[in-house]
């Protein structure tokens, strides 16, 4: 073998070294490729318009709906319920029988009691005529007595047996009265078997049947419930304590039910009520308001979903919210490189709040391809859109929302600067 053939062999480069080699160039092919496509463009700026319109101030909050005034019909005595005659959504009438309870024992009750007063009586005539025979011994003996016939000993037995006979005749009336006493519970309890509707109103809800016994022993038990009027609804609203100081009687109150989503209802602020609840650490007010509804759409125990209406600003300059928390990113630092790079505008000075209750913000519009501070004063707003006062702005005029380059971008146009770009030959 020659020599030649020897250091060819001695000097071959392996098989892996030269894959791996390859791969290396490939990835450093990828990278340059990279570094050497253009710069995508800065992300554009999202705009909001100013106009003038009306803004809405409100506290959200959820509640339930009740009518306007509600009855528990119960018992007041126990027994068999023997009919029921009122059903779910019977409409009734003030003194309709709605059930009837067993009245035998009621009825045996009252005749008992009748006869009681019957012996009563009887015990009072028979102590009368007592009374009377012992008012005639009265007179003769005195008589005898005042003739010198008799002893006064016996006129003072006279006078104490005359005594007794009228306390006699004065417990037997008074035994007789109680048994009236007696007779005027029973025949109200005999009353009460039957029982009637205290109000016009609608059966909302029945809790007895045929058959059933009722006890009424510490209280009344509930056998109906029913609303007096439904062409009116009660709102019970449950206000965080954060927002209920600024409800007042008189707002007006606009909700939605979720039996009817495409329907808004109106209603008033009728009371602020101070007992407040207690759940799980949030503490809420009920807020009373009132609203009509003559379609009967609206049930008792729906869930209302209610904005109170604390302040409505009329035909005022507005723009959205965002606008309001938007800041460009701080320019770059100034140097040979970046000598062409335009920051924005500084934000103004921040004034007090003023004496109408409006606060100072900021908003960004753009001037000469570049973000301008403008300096606005507030007001009310509705979570969505806000009140403004300046005289920089005019409806029409374009606000910047959000978008723009990110912080850490050289300029505001996105990529570098003109002079490193044309040592770069672009």
């Amino acid at each position: 073998m020659s020599l030649a053939a020897n250091a060819r062999r001695r000097f071959r480069i392996p098989r892996p070294v030269l894959i791996g080699g390859g791969i290396v160039l490939v990835f450093l092919a990828i990278f340059a490729a990279c570094q050497m496509r253009p710069k995508p463009p800065a992300e554009p700026y999202r705009f909001g318009a100013v106009e003038r319109g009306d803004v809405t101030r409100a506290v959200s909050a959820s509640g339930s709906l009740q009518a306007l005034i509600t009855v528990d019909v119960g018992s007041q005595i126990s027994g068999l319920v023997t009919r029921v005659l009122a059903d779910f959504n019977d409409n009734v009438r003030a003194g309709q029988t709605l059930a009837v309870i067993d009245p035998q024992t009621f009825q045996s009750r009252v005749a008992q009691s009748l006869a009681d007063i019957n012996a009563g009586e009887a015990q009072v005539r028979q102590a009368q005529a007592t009374l009377a025979n012992a008012e005639a011994d009265f007179a003769r003996k005195k008589t005898l007595v005042d003739q010198g016939i008799s002893s006064p000993a016996v006129l003072d037995q006279a006078t104490a047996a005359l005594g007794v006979a009228r306390a006699n005749v004065a417990a037997a009336r008074a035994r007789v009265g109680q048994s009236q006493a007696t007779l005027r519970i029973q025949r109200a309890d005999l009353v009460r078997t039957t029982i009637v509707s205290p109000i016009n109103g609608v059966v909302v809800d029945r809790k007895v049947e045929p058959g059933q016994t009722v006890a009424a022993s510490f209280q009344a038990p509930v056998l109906f419930t029913i609303a007096q009027d439904l062409s009116k609804v009660e709102v019970r609203i449950s206000v965080d304590e954060a927002d209920v100081g600024q409800v007042r009687e008189g707002q007006a109150v606009r909700f939605t039910v979720d039996a009817f989503p495409d329907d808004a209802f109106a209603g008033v602020v009728t009371q602020v009520r101070k007992q407040p609840t207690t759940t799980q650490n949030v503490v809420t007010y009920t807020v009373i308001a009132e609203a009509d509804n003559p379609a009967r759409m609206l049930l008792p125990g729906m869930t209302a979903n209610a904005d109170i209406i604390i302040d409505v600003r009329r035909n005022v300059l507005k723009i959205p919210a965002t606008a309001l928390r938007w800041t460009p990113p701080p320019p770059p630092r100034r140097g040979p490189d970046n000598d062409d790079a335009k920051p924005a505008t500084p934000p103004p000075t921040r004034a007090a709040p003023s004496a109408d209750g409006m606060r100072p913000g900021t908003v960004y519009v753009v001037r000469d391809d570049a973000p301008k501070a403008i300096a606005v004063r507030v007001g009310a707003t509705d979570g969505t859109v806000v009140e403004v006062v300046s005289r920089e702005l005019k409806a029409g005029d374009q606000v910047i929302l959000g978008g723009g380059p990110k912080a850490g971008a050289r300029g505001f146009g996105g990529g570098p600067p003109p002079s490193v770009r044309a040592r770069l030959g672009e």
